[in-house]
């Protein structure tokens, strides 16, 4: 089980082991890093201050891409290396990773005309070694309006369509933390670093306090890894007060509208009329994501929200594309944002946001901390290779520790994948119980792990009851993720285990408090936790509106 029994066991391990390797940071890319030293025979731990992928990994546009408009910035060989870890992707993590067809259009008046699309589109091909899941095709506009109708007719001169994947990202975070602990890592989240351990001037573990029982305990390890995204530039101050800026942070938010408003059938870029930078209109379903800005942020990294000019800058894109759509703030069910933790070097101010290269890099200081900065959701695990091969020579020359194996993350399944036709056997079962094709398709996203909530529903029918009318979640969902998806929260299933935050026409405060107390039962909650957790959960679906108060 990964539950909050586990974590609690998790805790007392901690306290009583000398780790090879720590890592701060449950999003995406300390996640692939604790997975992958695990897989190597590392003892590791991994500590996460909030949920896992609280931050950055679950605010993301919902994609898996080698990085099309980054052949702009002639960043080919981050292109190549996207391209690359997106077949890997899309091979071990195929429940929360899928192909999506694009359009790309091109109207009259665009800086980079039909040839220069073809020629970026051929390219974007070579550097995926022509392994994508299909290569591109160039249409004119008449076979372009014929796959997307509501697009602006008067200027649209032809286009491209090609294919990258989306990605249900808190959930492919979540499989790799899942992973991890069933390869043997120790995992703890809600555990927040508060300062480091040093013997003779180097940093040989950290002090660390359980945000939800207040505790604060200390942790040993031998290498300590920051994969903590935005807040790197915190925790290497909290190892050297002096320590030099790495980051550039940029805010990057999102609305999310009902798909019939934009009757987008594949997913396109959009150029905003602004500033003429890149944006994406993504079909989820019943619903579209649109986004994402890109500003420099220098707020609070714990509340990131979306501005009123933010969904202002996002909706004049998305009708100036998309003519017939009229967007207005009535058609916004919900908005994020979350923080890009781009590299300082080389992006100074005097660079727009957008040209910030992707890259990441690696840090180590005169304590022996390891940072990583940058990178993105698609390169994570070859970031996190990089990493881990670096703490293994860190063991060997200051510990005489060998005989560790390479990194075998490449073509290693994540949690909840099975045989290729899972999908389909899924479906059958799930259809011997009576669930309708909206809660199916919501299963499908937890992989061999939806079979385990089928099993809830033979020991218990009455879980089989949605959460509400026309709700795609059943009450067995909100059960398993507190018995095996580490839920210690009321937001961490409403926003990260579920859609109900972003696709709900009222954000689930019309179920908030059935999944109160249906996880109360389960994390052994009293009447005035419940209640706490659900003024938690409201305030969590005011940030998000609060952009309409502006």
């Amino acid at each position: 089980m990964f539950s909050w029994r586990q974590r609690e066991e998790n805790i007392a391990r901690c306290q009583a082991e000398v780790f090879d390797v720590l890592i701060i940071g449950g999003g995406i890319t300390g996640a692939c890093a604790a997975r992958d030293a695990a897989r190597r025979g590392l003892s590791a731990v991994i500590l996460e201050k909030n949920d896992w992928a609280f931050g950055t990994s679950s605010r993301s546009s919902k994609l898996v891409h080698g990085g099309l408009r980054y052949l702009e910035l002639f960043d080919f060989k981050l292109v190549f290396e996207a391209c690359r870890e997106r077949r890997r992707l899309l091979r071990n993590a195929p429940h929360v990773v899928w192909p999506q067809s694009f359009i790309f259009p091109v109207y009259k008046g665009d800086k980079n005309p039909l040839f220069v699309i073809a020629m970026g589109l051929w390219l974007y091909d070579i550097l995926a070694l022509f392994r994508n899941v299909q290569n591109h095709q160039l249409h004119g506009s008449r076979r372009i309006l014929e796959v997307e109708p509501e697009l602006d007719r008067e200027r649209l001169k032809g286009g491209g369509q090609f294919y990258d994947c989306a990605t249900d990202d808190a959930r492919l975070t979540l499989s790799h933390v899942q992973s991890a602990h069933l390869e043997g890592a120790c995992c703890l989240s809600y555990t927040k670093v508060v300062d480091f351990l040093r013997r003779n001037d180097k940093v040989c573990g950290v002090r660390a306090r359980d945000e939800i029982g207040g505790k604060e305990f200390d942790i040993e390890a031998r290498v300590v890894l920051n994969c903590t995204g935005p807040w790197t530039d915190h925790i290497c101050r909290l190892d050297d007060p002096h320590a030099a800026p790495k980051l550039r942070p940029t805010k990057g938010s999102h609305v999310v509208v009902p798909w019939k408003r934009v009757k987008a059938y594949n997913a396109m870029p959009i150029l905003s009329p602004r500033d003429q930078r890149m944006l994406f209109v993504v079909p989820w379903r019943d619903f579209a994501l649109i986004g994402t800005t890109d500003t420099d942020y220098d707020g609070d990294y714990d509340a990131v929200r979306a501005s009123r000019e933010d969904v202002d800058y996002i909706l004049e894109a998305a009708n100036r594309a998309l003519p017939r759509a009229r967007l207005d703030y009535d058609d916004v069910l919900s908005t994020y944002a979350g923080l890009r933790p781009l590299v300082l070097e080389g992006g100074g101010k005097d660079v727009k946001e957008s040209q910030v290269s992707r890259e990441h890099s690696i840090y180590e200081s005169h304590s022996g901390l390891i940072s990583i900065a940058g990178g993105k959701l698609t390169t994570a695990r070859s970031m996190a290779e990089e990493l881990v091969d670096l703490a293994v020579r860190r063991l060997a020359e200051r510990h005489g520790l060998r005989g560790f194996s390479r990194c075998t993350t490449k073509d290693a399944p994540v949690f909840g994948k099975d045989g290729k036709d899972f999908s389909k056997r899924l479906e059958r079962l799930a259809r011997e119980v009576r669930l309708e094709d909206d809660v199916i398709a919501k299963l499908q996203l937890l992989g061999t792990g939806a079979v385990r909530v089928l099993g809830m529903l033979s020991e218990d029918p009455s879980l089989s009851r949605r959460l509400g009318e026309g709700i795609p979640y059943i009450e067995a969902e909100v059960v398993y993720s507190a018995r095996e998806e580490m839920v210690v929260k009321l937001s961490d299933f409403m926003v990260r285990r579920s859609f109900l935050f972003y696709e709900d026409r009222e954000q689930g405060l019309g179920c908030v408090e059935r999944v109160a107390e249906l996880l109360g039962r389960e994390l052994g909650w009293d009447e005035e936790e419940r209640r706490r957790q659900v003024e938690e959960y409201r305030r969590v679906v005011e940030m998000s509106r609060a952009y309409r108060e502006e």
